[in-house]
């Protein structure tokens, strides 16, 4: 959902950047300050108002990914790549590479977050205080800021996956039992409620208080956390299913190939279509030379097709992101989503002997899935 979101920059070494549906929240909040700012205060001017209400909104989202950094940055102690941090319609979310290791790690980073925003709370609050006999527009912005920040901590302490509280919740139950598993699965169906609570929130609210607005947003995010909940839900037990199996055991030996000096033409309509494959090694003579893939084909206009070779616009070998047969799945599958890969070769003694496809993994998840293991 994320991947093409817009870059700002870099902190740590993690990518910070903005989703489209950020900017919906950023004209709603705004233009909500700047109503709340007119109605309350009559004697600012227009501009006074609309300036103070993108500033504030501008440094609320600020908070946010600073409450993010809080999560990112004991991750990177705690030996966690983190990939990215973005901004969307409920928020932000940080992105890392794997899983906590430990009960404690999970917890520390879970908690991390909400500490940093009970910090800012408190920050907002005294320069408030500091603030207002000098100038009552800034006392006012920062009063807001210190309550937001601080209802941030607090409704993300409410113990539902994926909320900070949610993996709090997970930690202590992890830690208690000494089972991760049952640790995550309390902790979504703990999410899954707390989802089903604020959509029905958001339906009275609409029913019950004609506010349409506020009703669609409740249940808006109570949807967001359900699906959330149920996705982390997922995606835990890919984890636990491939965590145990290698590269070897679930990797296709008999991989297609197709010979350099092939055309791209030639290779699409009697290889693609023939064989109904997408991707195929590339080889010179009994020497593997690299890999190409249907998309590859699109780095050249189609009518030089049936003149260019498929080495021309194949990936060479050195460039090829591989594993070694020893390699858990789980690993196989979080290169595959770092670097945005169909599939995968593997690696013995230098020798391709085999990959591993998107498709196969699919197929495996969905049939432990029916067998219910």
């Amino acid at each position: 959902m994320f991947e093409n979101a817009i870059r700002l920059g870099t902190v740590a070494g993690i990518r910070i950047g903005v989703h489209y549906t950020w900017f919906i929240i950023f004209l709603l909040l705004t233009s909500t300050l700047h109503s709340s700012f007119t109605h309350e205060h009559p004697d600012w001017s227009r501009s006074v108002s609309l300036i103070t209400s993108v500033v504030t909104a501008l440094v609320f989202f600020a908070s946010i990914v600073l409450h993010e950094l809080g999560h990112s940055i004991v991750a990177l102690k705690r030996g966690i790549s983190v990939r990215s941090i973005t901004l969307f319609i409920f928020g932000g979310v940080a992105q890392t590479e794997q899983e906590a290791e430990s009960a404690q790690t999970e917890f520390l980073i879970a908690i991390a977050g909400p500490l940093v925003s009970v910090s800012l709370a408190a920050l907002f609050y005294l320069l408030s205080l500091w603030m207002a006999p000098v100038n009552e527009v800034a006392s006012e912005a920062l009063d807001w800021l210190a309550t937001i920040n601080l209802l941030v901590a607090i409704f993300n302490m409410v113990p539902g996956f994926p909320l900070d509280g949610g993996r709090v919740f997970r930690a202590l139950v992890w830690g208690f039992t000494g089972d991760a598993n049952k640790g995550m699965s309390w902790a979504v169906l703990a999410g899954k409620l707390v989802a089903y609570m604020l959509m029905g929130m958001g339906v009275m609210t609409a029913i019950q208080t004609g506010y349409l607005l506020n009703g669609v947003w409740l249940f808006g995010i109570g949807w967001f956390l359900l699906i959330a909940a149920q996705a982390s839900g997922q995606a835990f037990t890919i984890n636990r299913v491939f965590h145990e199996i290698n590269a070897r055991e679930l990797m296709e030996a008999d991989v297609p190939t197709v010979p350099a000096a092939v055309s791209v033409n030639k290779w699409i309509e009697d290889y693609v279509f023939a064989q109904g494959v997408r991707a195929f090694l590339v080889t010179e003579g009994e020497e593997l030379v690299g890999l190409v893939t249907l998309s590859d084909s699109q780095k050249i206009s189609r009518d030089k097709w049936a003149d260019t070779s498929v080495v021309a616009v194949m990936t060479p070998v050195r460039q090829l992101k591989s594993v070694r047969a020893d390699t858990d799945i789980s690993s196989v599958l979080q290169l595959m989503a770092a670097h945005s890969l169909n599939q995968v070769p593997v690696i013995e003694e230098n020798q391709i002997i085999g990959w591993i496809t998107r498709d196969r993994l699919i197929q495996i998840l969905k049939l432990h899935n029916e067998a219910g293991v």
